[in-house]
């Protein structure tokens, strides 16, 4: 015979009374209880349970098949989801978001709740204007008066008004100091880990403020400087103009990275997608993988780009540089410069002084100005192709093992020999060294045509205001923090 457990009767009758002295008693937080200590039911199941079998084993009564029905593992998993879903939703837990869910960055639950915020400090000609453990938009532009001005908005992500009222009290906007030190605190660490607080901020200083940011996430706009800037954030896009001190940003994670007019020395860490620089009059070092566009433009001092697969360096570049995914183009570089990478198509033109380049998968195309400089170019697999001007003078060495070898338009000035699997050539007219060597390919060395444009770079999207949010103030606040 199917026995049946006393719990489901004994549930009864406790939801009964519980309903019960709801209806009598209206001021007890039943919920709450319930939300707190719904555990118990299965702890009073499973005992009730164990007791039940032990008495039956010692009446010498049959013993059921199974501990618990599959009904009742239904039941279970039931009070399971109402119980978490219950207790997170009053605000004791967060099993469930509470106030957020995030899927690829986009809050999915709750609603926005907006909160004004401003404020003001005097300060003097040359502050150091410093932004703590921020997430959200900042634009800060120099130019202003000896006054710090912020203004703004604070968005709550949450369920419910009370639960984003109390969130916007525990992180209140704060603006202290003075003089040459300010500090812009906004107190986003306060609230518990399943809240979601973000500012948008507008800051206005004196054009000679120096800049030290600290945030989480978002973005940072800063315009107009004298000063230094220094940003470290776990994901942020970054967007520098006419800076006039050195900047030092560590970013671990970007959408956008961009500067343009920044006199000072550039030191980047960190990883992110696209990077680009303009108008760069200090020494450039770059530490870290970018994985977008990378583009570089006029820069007056020495780069060192360090990145997981590709490493360069230079001492100026009067052109331009794009590194799209798989390729390398750049045109007026100035050496000495190095180029080594694991897999990159790489194509120089206009270039002087020496230049070193080792590829492990990938054609190299190289056009040289005059005078020409030591050329060291080697790749595992790949084609190279060497274009001199008609009027160079070289001493050339080049071999492929595996491949063909090509300078017909020296005439006799560089001996070919081709064997089975592979070539080389070599001549000489009394210049500088130029040697190429390919593991795998084809070498070909050609006279350049005096007209041919600069390599063109593949098409690439216009990065520059990519990932850069606009500052907009709300249309409507939802609350009106007085």
């Amino acid at each position: 015979m199917r026995r049946g457990s006393i719990f489901i009767p004994l549930l009864l009758i406790a939801l009964g009374a519980l309903f019960l002295i709801h209806n009598l008693y209206r001021e007890l937080p039943l919920l709450d209880y319930l939300a707190k200590y719904w555990p118990f039911l299965l702890i009073v199941w499973g005992v009730l349970r164990i007791a039940e079998i032990l008495f039956w084993s010692a009446t010498n009564q049959p013993l059921p098949v199974s501990g618990i029905s599959g009904g009742e593992w239904v039941f279970i998993i039931f009070l399971c989801f109402f119980g978490t879903t219950l207790n997170a939703a009053l605000g004791f837990s967060n099993w469930f978001p509470r106030s957020r869910f995030e899927l690829g960055g986009i809050d999915i639950f709750g609603e926005s709740f907006v909160y004004p915020i401003s404020g003001e400090k005097p300060a003097g000609k040359n502050p150091r204007i410093v932004l703590e453990s921020f997430r959200g938009n900042a634009r800060i532009m120099g130019g202003g008066d000896s006054t710090v001005k912020v203004t703004g908005h604070k968005t709550v992500r949450s369920m419910d008004q009370n639960n984003a009222d109390r969130a916007n009290e525990v992180t209140p906007f704060e603006i202290e100091g003075g003089g040459d030190r300010i500090v812009i605190r906004t107190n986003q660490d306060r609230v518990s880990r399943g809240q979601r607080v973000s500012d948008d901020m507008e800051i206005s200083v004196p054009k000679g403020s120096s800049i030290e940011a600290h945030g989480r996430s978002g973005d940072f706009d800063i315009t107009n400087i004298d000063g230094s800037v220094t940003v470290d954030a776990d994901r942020a896009a970054v967007r520098l103009e006419n800076i006039g001190g050195e900047t030092r940003l560590e970013v671990r994670g970007s959408d956008v990275i961009r500067a343009l007019n920044v006199k000072g020395n550039f030191d980047l860490r960190g990883n992110g997608s696209d990077l680009d620089l303009e108008n760069m009059d200090g020494t450039v070092t770059i530490d870290g993988g970018y994985t977008g566009n990378v583009a570089f433009q006029n820069l007056s001092k020495p780069l060192h780009f360090t990145g997981p697969q590709t490493e360069v360096s230079f001492q100026k570049l009067t052109g331009q540089i794009r590194m799209p995914l798989g390729t390398f183009n750049a045109s007026n570089l100035v050496g000495p410069a190095r180029l080594e990478t694991r897999s990159r198509d790489i194509q120089i033109s206009d270039f002087t002084n020496t230049l070193e380049i080792s590829v492990d998968r990938g054609d190299v195309e190289l056009r040289p100005s005059l005078p020409v400089s030591k050329i060291d170019a080697h790749t595992r697999a790949g084609n190279i192709v060497l274009a001199l001007p008609p009027e160079a003078s070289f001493d050339l060495t080049a071999t492929t093992n595996r491949g063909d070898v090509n300078a017909a338009d020296f005439g006799g000035v560089i001996r070919q020999e081709q064997n089975r699997r592979g070539g080389e050539m070599h001549g000489s007219n009394g210049g500088p060294p130029i040697e190429l060597h390919s593991d795998m390919g084809q070498i070909t060395v050609r006279k350049a045509n005096p007209n041919e444009p600069p390599f063109a770079p593949r098409k690439i999207q216009d990065f520059r205001t990519k990932g850069l949010k606009q500052f907009k103030a709300p249309k409507e606040l939802r609350r009106l923090d007085q």
